[in-house]
This record gives structure tokens, sequence and C-alpha cells, in this order.
């Protein structure tokens, strides 16, 4: 039920213009019959004949009222439906099973001294010099939790802190790909999740995915999460960044 619920939400938002055409066929077919309805009983002279015109004029009229409120529907769909409905959140996801392979991080080495280099003694009593280097480790970048490599956040990466409008950049594709939506959830744990801007109905590989105001929101702990649905109706496994809102 569902699935044919989504299907005709898709059909609306593609086809939107040739419904609006038909309507307006349809609604050109009754004014037409109204008015032959309407000739015919001024012409006739017959009680009976009279009736029955006026009885078509009146389904004429009635047939005209259905289609101007499919039309509405058809307008409510398009304009306040479609761009607001959770379309993930009304099927039932079926997660696509993934192998994660941990990587590797490389164990810095300690760079070992260089030998000291043997200074001549001017006079017995002053001791060579010698130069010791210090080895120092460069701390790496933490590890993307996202194992899918289209499902990525890559900025800002996870336990950042930020604040201002925040650039979240990423890859957003699928073999049968049909949009994404990028959100957030307060908290540690959040319990609920709001979409940033809109839902997007093109792929992105390693560019901007959307932008968020941090402005707007109170200081602490957010999660990320995005999610990417094919056609249909299902997503695999969303990649999820916990960040620090700091204004």
């Amino acid at each position: 039920m569902l699935n044919i619920l989504l299907f005709l939400l898709d059909l609306v938002d593609r086809h939107v213009i040739w419904a609006y055409g038909l309507c307006l066929l349809l609604i050109a077919l009754q004014i037409r019959a109204f008015f032959a309805a309407r000739q015919y009983r001024n012409n006739t002279i017959f009680p009976v004949e009279r009736e029955v015109a006026m009885h078509r004029e009146g389904r004429a009229l009635s047939n005209i009222g259905a289609v101007l409120g499919v039309a509405i529907v058809v307008l409510l769909i398009k304009y306040y439906v479609v761009p607001i409905v959770d379309v993930a959140g009304l099927v039932e996801p079926t997660p696509t099973l993934g192998l994660w392979i941990p990587t590797p991080t490389p164990t810095p080495t300690a760079t070992m001294p260089p030998p000291p280099t043997p200074t001549p003694r001017p006079t017995p009593s002053r001791p060579p010099v010698v130069t010791v280097v210090i080895p120092t480790d460069t701390p790496a970048p933490p590890p993307n939790p996202c194992p899918d490599a289209n499902i990525r956040i890559t900025a800002p990466y996870m336990g950042a802190v930020v604040s201002g409008r925040v650039s979240i950049r990423g890859t957003a594709n699928h073999g049968r790909f049909q949009f994404y939506k990028v959100e957030f959830g307060q908290g540690a744990d959040p319990t609920a999740w709001s979409v940033i801007n809109d839902i997007h109905r093109s792929p992105v590989a390693d560019n901007v995915l959307e932008t968020l105001d941090t402005t707007i929101l109170p200081n602490g702990v957010y999660w990320l999460r995005l999610t990417v649905v094919d056609q249909t109706g299902n997503f695999p496994p969303p990649c999820q960044v916990r960040i620090t809102v700091q204004n």
C-alpha cells in the first residue's frame, strides 16, 4: 500500500502539466455540453424534453465541479505534499547488507637521531657538541565512520567543532538513485531528525551536499545523517557524523 502511495505521489510530481491539461480539456467539454443542453431547452416546447435538458445542464455543472476538485487536489499534492513528505519514513526500510573492512591505521615510527658528528677539540677541557633530534608524531585524521564510498560525509569530520554556516561535503550516489536528504538531530542519541532545507534529486560526487546554518541552533552536540533513497523507496544504511556546535 505504501509503495502504491509513493508511486502516485511520484506520478503527480512528474506529470502535473499533463494532469492540468486533461482537467482543462474535460472542463471545456462539459461547458460545451452545458450550453448545448441550454440551447436545446430554449428551443423545445415539450415539458419532458425541457426537463431532460435541465437534467443535462445540472450534470454538466456537477462534472465541472468534480474536475475542478481534482485539479485542486493535484495542485495541493504538487506544491504542499510532495516537497514535505518523508518518503523514507513512509516506506519500511530494507537495508542493504554490506561488509565493512576496517582500514588499518599506520603506526608512526620514531625517527632515530643521527649519529653525533665528532667535533675537533681545540683543548682537552672543552667537551664535544652533540645534536640530538627528538621525533614528533603527527596525529592522523580520524577515520571516516561511513564505509560505503557512495554514501559518505567527508566534512565536517567525526567530532568536529563547527560554527556559523557549515558546508556539508561528501558523496550521495546509487545505482538506482532517486533522491537524497541530509538531516540533523540534537543530542548524543537523537530521537527526532529534521531535514536540512529540502530533498535533492541529483546525485553528488565529492562536493557540497547541503549547507547548515548553526547560528539558529543552540550550542551542543548534534548528529548529521545522510540518506540516499533508490527508485523502489529503499535505502542503504545512512551515514552519520557527530559534531559540536559552538557559536
